[in-house]
């Protein structure tokens, strides 16, 4: 028994000794840089930090967890810890008011499993950046590599925010208080890109996987539109989190 307790015990030195390893090479290598101690990164899944959100965006079966996905439009706090807990660079962005549009409070992804392009910055709510995120972990990268090989690189999108209303009626769109996204096309890490106005009703894999995206997403974001509704939505996905139901 007590040779069992000094080969865990050894183990046990080893892993803190190997973990004390990494973080000391780390502050040494900030260091030597001149620059503000950081650490990087891991490629895996990140520890969630100590007294963070109850959800951890990191699991799949989130995608099903309605009831605390919902409370993430609610606590702030929650939803900001839950983006940094499974990895997700971002910024506050100060709150913008422009007559009936604006916001009180979002963020802007700086960096997530892969990189969100637009033309401008995108500032969003929490709750929808962090449905964005889950369907990049959970949706789009997994389907990516499912029907084409290869994992997505890139997001590219037209942006979120912005002061208009919905085509051809008179109420606001959601882009108007910064819980929506549009999405139109993704960059896989070998090169090739996948456009929603040219390959959504491709018969081949890209076709495959843009259908399967914006089908899935119609079980995450309260509005999925896509080139099936309109021709205003021939070139991309229409993602937000406003409360209201549709996935055409």
């Amino acid at each position: 028994m007590k040779k069992s307790h000094s080969l865990i015990a050894l183990g046990a030195g080893v892993m803190i000794a190997l973990s004390c390893g990494v973080l000391l090479a780390n502050w040494r290598m900030a260091e030597a840089a001149g620059g503000e101690v950081r650490f990087a990164r891991p490629d895996y899944a990140v520890a969630r930090p100590a007294g963070s959100a109850a959800i951890d965006l990191q699991k799949y079966g989130v995608l099903g967890d309605v009831k605390r996905l919902a409370g993430l439009s609610k606590n702030l706090e929650a939803c900001r810890d839950a983006l940094a807990a499974a990895g997700v660079d971002f910024t506050i962005a100060p709150a913008e008011h422009d007559g009936a549009c604006g916001y009180d409070e979002a963020v802007v992804v700086d960096a997530s499993l892969s990189d969100w392009k637009a033309p401008d910055a995108m500032p969003m709510t929490c709750d929808l950046a962090a449905k964005m995120h889950l369907w990049e972990r959970h949706v789009v990268i997994p389907a990516a590599e499912k029907y084409l090989g290869s994992p997505v690189k890139e997001i590219k999108a037209f942006g979120s925010f912005q002061c208009r209303r919905v085509a051809g009626h008179d109420r606001l769109s959601e882009h108007a208080f910064a819980k929506a996204a549009d999405i139109a096309g993704f960059v896989l890490e070998d090169g090739r890109e996948i456009s929603v106005l040219k390959d959504f009703r491709n018969k081949g894999a890209k076709g495959d996987f843009l259908r399967e995206v914006h089908d899935r997403a119609c079980g995450l974001f309260d509005v999925t539109l896509g080139p099936d509704y309109n021709a205003d939505h021939a070139n991309h996905f229409h993602l937000d989190v406003g409360g209201q139901y549709s996935c055409r």
